[in-house]
């Protein structure tokens, strides 16, 4: 009898999946995508691969060098004159003691270096 029970409930639950299956099939389907859509998504998937913190897209034109010169000099401008930072190797000390050092960061001479190579030709 036991038997004959759970099998019958077996067969209810078969029937009533069977029955549902087609409603849910609708809601599981995504709607077609224009290129657009996917050029987009594609976009957003390589700067989340990548790391980016946020999504820029391509300018609809390329910046002109007065253009580049100006935002490298932003850059530098905002960069501080002199920062510095932990360095990677720390030094030890005549009593063994490892000690942390810190070097200078370099940043802001770097982008001097680009903007007269690029803007003082």
């Amino acid at each position: 009898m036991l038997l004959r029970r759970q099998v019958s409930q077996l067969a209810l639950l078969a029937v009533l999946f069977a029955g549902l299956t087609p409603l849910f099939h609708g809601h599981a389907q995504t709607p077609q995508s224009s290129p657009g859509d996917a050029a987009i998504n594609d976009a957003i998937s390589d700067a989340v691969r990548q790391g980016s913190i946020r999504f820029q897209p391509t300018p609809a034109h390329p910046p002109t060098l007065e253009e580049q010169c100006d935002q490298l000099a932003l850059q530098i401008g905002e960069t501080p004159r002199r920062s510095y930072r932990p360095s990677n190797a720390p030094v030890e000390n005549s009593q063994g003691n490892e000690i942390s050092t810190v070097e200078r960061d370099r940043t802001r001479r770097q982008l001097q270096k680009v903007y007269q190579e690029k803007c003082m030709q």
